[in-house]
């Protein structure tokens, strides 16, 4: 099912499945995607969960506000809750892929009393990114794109050749997913001002002296049980960034580095994010452990 809902002033795109009366699951997805990241995971998960898939501002169908200042974490953070207020739900389980698992991040350190347990994908704690990017400056390299966002209408123009293709070539080459999602997204990106409002998170939120030594990130502890899970081979971060973000969490943590697999775990393996998910979340909120 799929309905608009205005949380926080700005219109959402949310996409509902699953049981009406079962434990609520809020699905996350990260850069450049929108809720159809999760089209091969809801389907393992819609007879045990019910499941909420925005599209995050600035991203798929919803709202895009202009200003930088309207992607920030605090903002994206209080859609999150408005999206729960809006269903009724007092505590829900938390996934998020890439910048979805950002914001779950945050949630945790920020929300925590209002999830039960998150589940973040190919998103290391930022804290654990920045050290790990101080100290391997090919991570600069690998957020090349992030700067061309921050440079302007030239970046994005850059980014935007060739109706996208050279963007979505480099994205998710290698990847499962679909060649046929892949021409909708460019499409979705050629909205005027869609691409724009996309490049606000980075804008907002990953600053271009992210891995400076001089200017530490100090955040609250996650205080939300947390499974992390990153491929091996994921282009995104460099192999120091993932193992280590335990670090940072005070309450449960479970870390899973997958052999073999890469940054879209969403499509490449769903399966096995659905069973990360049941694992531990459990058939019901709270009841699942660690496992070894």
């Amino acid at each position: 099912m799929e309905q608009r809902i205005c949380p926080g002033g700005v219109e959402l795109h949310v996409s509902t499945a699953g049981r009406a009366d079962g434990p609520p699951l809020v699905l996350l997805h990260g850069w450049p995607e929108d809720h159809r990241c999760w089209r091969s995971v809801a389907p393992l998960l819609a007879d045990r969960y019910r499941l909420l898939m925005p599209d995050q501002r600035g991203f798929g169908r919803s709202g895009m506000p202009e200003a930088t200042a309207a992607y920030s974490m605090a903002a994206l953070l209080g859609d999150l809750l408005g999206l729960l207020d809006h269903f009724g739900i007092e505590r829900a389980g938390l996934v998020g892929h890439d910048v979805g698992g950002a914001l779950a991040w945050s949630a945790g350190s920020f929300a925590p009393e209002r999830f039960t347990r998150a589940v973040i994908l190919s998103a290391p704690h930022p804290q654990h990114l920045q050290r790990a990017g101080i100290a391997d400056s090919a991570q600069l390299r690998r957020a090349f794109y992030v700067w061309l966002l921050h440079a302007g209408p030239s970046g994005e123009a850059l980014l935007a050749a060739d109706g996208f293709r050279r963007l979505a070539d480099w994205a998710f080459a290698g990847s499962a997913v679909p060649g046929e999602l892949i021409d909708e997204y460019r499409a979705g990106w050629s909205e005027p001002g869609r691409f724009h409002a996309m490049g606000g998170w980075y804008r907002a939120n990953y600053r271009p002296d992210l891995f400076n030594p001089d200017r530490p990130l100090h955040l609250p502890p996650v205080r939300l049980a947390v499974r992390y899970l990153q491929g091996e081979e994921d282009a995104a971060f460099v192999r120091g960034a993932a193992r280590g973000s335990g670090e940072f969490v005070s309450a449960e943590y479970d870390e899973q580095i997958l052999p073999g697999r890469g940054h879209w775990l969403p499509h490449d393996a769903p399966g096995l994010v659905a069973e990360a998910i049941e694992g531990w979340l459990g058939p019901e909120p709270g009841s699942a452990s660690a496992r070894p």
